[in-house]
């Protein structure tokens, strides 16, 4: 028994270093049956490998930089009261915003959707040439009419002990807060997984909400609950990741 975990732990830290050859950043391993157990509700990894045993989640961080100009629409050129009133129609609804928010940060998450699809195109590919069986997902897309997912990546980063859940509704974790893209690869290999932390919830958040109050859709009602509706049809700003005070970058 002891020389089977050892074992374990010396696959897990081989494929740790290749997913940093790839050039992730983030990394982690969560429990394909502690999923199950703790997020009943949310589709399982068995049902898209059969005898899943880890869930891989690999990702990269958004450069606080580009983070930094969601607050600051003039580094645009475009001030958010034009764009807001721009994005308004003659009945006064609200659409998606003029470019103020998104104008860096939008070209940056397609770059690191890219570039972590591929890490996680490789990684798999690595472990099915090993004898495994994988299943990675790429730019995965929400159902539009429900906003439903086919798989959550937040609830794997949560059991992996990666991070807990903020006020609003991203998982922070210590060293980059909120301001990451992440994807995963279920595998059949049994890999040393992380353990979730004591609380879901990440402390402090009931104490700041700056995440809350400074929601332009009003889409966060302070209770770790987001209507997704509203938070889509504005554009996903953005403004939540950024102003996040926890991360060290």
């Amino acid at each position: 028994m002891v020389e089977t975990i050892d074992v374990r732990e010396r696959i897990g830290d081989d494929i740790e270093e290749f997913a940093h050859s790839l050039g992730a950043e983030i990394y982690g391993v969560a429990s394909a049956e502690k999923y199950a157990e703790l997020f009943p509700k949310k589709p399982p990894p068995t049902r898209f490998l059969e005898n899943a045993k880890s869930v891989i989640i690999v990702g990269l961080p958004f450069s606080r930089e580009v983070m930094n100009t969601v607050a600051k629409p003039w580094l645009a050129e475009i001030f958010r009261s034009g764009a807001s009133d721009a994005a308004m129609d003659q009945q006064g609804a609200q659409h998606p915003p003029a470019g103020a928010e998104r104008y860096y940060l939008g070209p940056e998450n397609e770059m690191l959707t890219h570039e972590v699809s591929m890490i996680g195109y490789r990684l798999a590919r690595k472990l099915r040439q090993e004898g495994y069986e994988t299943f990675y997902f790429p730019d995965v897309q929400t159902e539009p009419r429900f906003k439903t997912a086919p798989f959550y990546f937040m609830p794997a980063m949560y059991v992996a002990g990666m991070g807990q859940l903020g006020m609003d509704c991203s998982i922070i974790t210590p060293k980059y807060g909120p301001r990451f893209r992440v994807t995963a690869i279920i595998t059949d290999l049994e890999l040393p997984v992380g353990v979730p932390m004591d609380s879901m919830y990440y402390p402090g958040c009931e104490t700041c909400i700056e995440c809350v109050k400074r929601c332009p859709s009003k889409s966060l009602n302070g209770k770790y609950w987001k209507n997704v509706f509203k938070c889509s049809n504005y554009g996903c700003c953005g403004t939540c990741l950024s102003i996040c005070p926890v991360g060290e970058d």
